[in-house]
């Protein structure tokens, strides 16, 4: 958690209640909120829906960060970046990417945000945290 609040610069506050972490505003919101949202899309769009989210994310690391997220080498440094904006505790392993205490348990949403940011194709091989997903392409 030192590590989360360490990386969190007093500069990156505009205004009161504004992060900002490059040229994305962080909001600081609860758990149940996202399921909330989750639960209004259908079944069929969440890994749409994912990958949306992952191109967004992928963007805004590229743009601020100069972290070309399609590049296994720079993974540590993306999936860092992501813990320390709370979505969860990434490990690549060999051919598998596992997300321990994601924000969200939703496979299909996480499957969607990790193939469009980091580029991969993946299979989904858990259902409930930790998430392992296989890197398939």
């Amino acid at each position: 958690m030192l590590d989360v609040y360490r990386s969190m610069m007093i500069y990156d506050w505009k205004y009161p209640g504004e992060y900002y972490c490059g040229i994305s505003r962080v909001a600081f919101i609860n758990v149940e909120f996202i399921d909330t949202l989750l639960k209004f899309i259908p079944e069929e769009k969440w890994r749409e829906a994912g990958r949306k989210m992952g191109e967004a994310a992928r963007v805004s690391m590229e743009a601020t960060l100069n972290i070309e997220t399609t590049n296994r080498e720079k993974w540590p440094d993306v999936l860092k970046r992501l813990r320390v904006q709370g979505f969860g505790d990434f490990y690549p392993r060999d051919k598998y990417i596992i997300v321990r205490t994601p924000f969200i348990d939703n496979p299909e949403v996480w499957g969607g945000f990790l193939e469009s940011l980091l580029g991969v194709r993946l299979e989904v091989r858990t259902l409930t945290p930790p998430l392992i997903f296989e890197i398939v392409s």
